[in-house]
């Protein structure tokens, strides 16, 4: 029997190797916030149509004629973390179910096996991994324009050309454990040890329990608590800059940059969840800036104390190791020169 000639198996191996590189890569994929009404946040992974990020979601959901789940084909593009390296599809298996407003389906981002992030872990074989850098509705004047980034799989994400600035990823604080503490849900969760602070003062004790959410378009907060961190933030505010607030919101301002107390969601391990005035005060009008912190419609025992919406996430990366299972995030990063809307969508030459 003949045998393979040598330089026939190194150009074989060759490709082999090859195809597991690309495959490796992490996936990319814009964000886009949908400002109109629901401020939902968007991925374009349905060729080109939107899925909604959703982080409390199991699964990807798309309408289906019967059945109870299908198989769709995603795509993305490979990326080294600063730019877009080639376009990636792959199959992915969805549940059937209605599809939100405005939208082809839900990407959930939760923690099941059946999650986006999951299956591109499994079908890319890359970390079980995800950095959210959610962009704001453009009136923040840090160069928004309404589009963010996501990388799936791990490694860098940059904001800035990487020979100018370091990945945005050598920002990110220590990580905070993630825990699971109401049965059959798939979101995240994390404790406040420490409680919450406004103002450098404690407002709330800990522990608290503290969910995340991409669909939850302001932080929720449990009537109780909810009133302890209003009455705060209102004396620690003082009078002079208080206007009348508009609907949800409870507090209004006419401080002009948001200079407002800050507020620390106090996380196990000693780590600060910090909001500043970027991401605390909705810009309600020309004039107006509402505390953009609301009192849950539901509350009892049953749920977290505290739930982190999409505003207060905007424009900080975000990352959920679920391989790991533990959070981790940035600060503001307005207040360092940059916005989510930065990352550089021009594929790598």
């Amino acid at each position: 029997m003949s045998q393979p000639k040598p330089a026939l198996v190194l150009l074989l191996l060759a490709a082999s190797l090859c195809a597991c590189t690309a495959a490796s890569k992490p996936l990319l994929t814009k964000i886009n916030k949908n400002a109109a009404s629901t401020a939902l946040y968007t991925a374009p992974l349905l060729a080109g149509r939107p899925l909604v990020l959703d982080l409390s979601a199991p699964a990807v959901t798309v309408p289906c004629s019967s059945g109870t789940t299908t198989t769709v084909t995603l795509s993305a593009s490979s990326t080294d973390g600063a730019n877009p390296l080639s376009p990636v599809s792959f199959a992915a298996t969805a549940t059937c179910a209605a599809a939100p407003s405005g939208a082809a389906g839900v990407a959930g981002l939760g923690r099941s096996s059946a999650s986006l992030p999951s299956q591109v872990a499994s079908t890319q074989k890359v970390a079980n991994s995800f950095a959210l850098c959610l962009p704001s509705d453009g009136k923040t004047g840090f160069s928004d324009n309404g589009v963010g980034a996501a990388i799936f799989g791990g490694g860098p994400f940059y904001l800035a050309k990487p020979e100018d600035r370091p990945a945005i990823t050598t920002l990110l604080s220590d990580p905070v454990p993630l825990h699971q503490p109401f049965s059959g849900n798939p979101g995240y969760f994390v404790t406040a040890t420490a409680g919450i602070a406004v103002g450098g003062t404690t407002a709330v004790a800990g522990p608290l329990v503290v969910g995340l959410s991409t669909t939850v378009p302001y932080t929720q907060l449990r009537s109780d608590v909810y009133r302890a961190v209003i009455t705060a933030f209102d004396r620690a505010q003082g009078q002079t800059a208080k206007v009348a607030a508009v609907s949800p919101f409870e507090l209004g301002s006419s401080l002009s940059g948001y200079f407002v107390p800050q507020v620390d969601v106090m996380l196990e391990g000693g780590t600060n969840f910090t909001v500043f005035g970027g991401n605390s005060m909705a810009q309600v009008n020309s004039n107006t800036a509402c505390f953009a912190f609301l009192q849950m419609k539901a509350s009892g025992s049953t749920g977290p104390a505290a739930v982190i919406g999409g505003f207060q996430m905007e424009n900080r990366l975000v990352v959920l190791d679920n391989g790991k299972q533990q959070l981790s995030f940035t600060g503001y990063v307005p207040a360092m020169g940059f916005s989510c809307s930065n990352f550089n969508f021009t594929t790598a030459a």
